[in-house]
């Protein structure tokens, strides 16, 4: 398991430097606890979760937090964060490219990137260094992506925007 975030600008650009914390490094509890208090879980603007298929990595951050006594969430609290966190995903932009399609659209079908499926056994083989590898190539798979999105669907929307009335 690893956790990773960096601080983006407006125009979705790196702030600072990817920081990545691993499991084997930390033990999995510190850094569920660390990113815990950078405030991914808190439901407000403060973090950011920027991503692909972030519903299920934040479900699984949720599901682990719970299990080492970290949050203590009842079924009000879990719905007012996924009603109201702010989360920027790449999930639906790529359904979208795919024509709709929810089979093949994964990030590795749009870009320059390896698929996730490899990452387990990487992870039984001790192979710490290829994971975070991948995981910085994830990271600029999908930056580059979610940049080109974002100024494509800025042109459309300066096209179909309405003028205030």
């Amino acid at each position: 398991m690893t956790v990773q975030f960096c601080q983006l600008d407006d125009e979705l650009r790196p702030v600072g430097t990817l920081q990545i914390m691993a499991e084997w490094e930390w033990g999995e509890k510190q850094i569920i606890r660390m990113i815990l208090e950078k405030g991914i879980l808190q439901p407000d603007w403060d973090f950011v979760p920027v991503g692909n298929r972030l519903r299920f990595d934040l479900t699984f951050l949720i599901e682990r937090a719970t299990k080492w006594d970290l949050i203590k969430w009842d079924m009000a609290t879990l719905k007012y964060y996924w009603f109201t966190k702010p989360i920027l995903d790449l999930q639906p932009i790529l359904v979208l490219m795919n024509r709709g399609e929810f089979t093949g659209s994964s990030l590795h079908v749009f870009s320059d990137k390896d698929p996730g499926r490899r990452v387990p056994a990487l992870y039984r083989k001790g192979a710490y260094a290829d994971i975070i590898a991948y995981v910085n190539q994830e990271h600029e798979a999908a930056l580059g992506l979610l940049q080109e999105s974002r100024n494509l669907l800025a042109d459309l929307g300066d096209r179909r925007r309405r003028p205030p009335t």
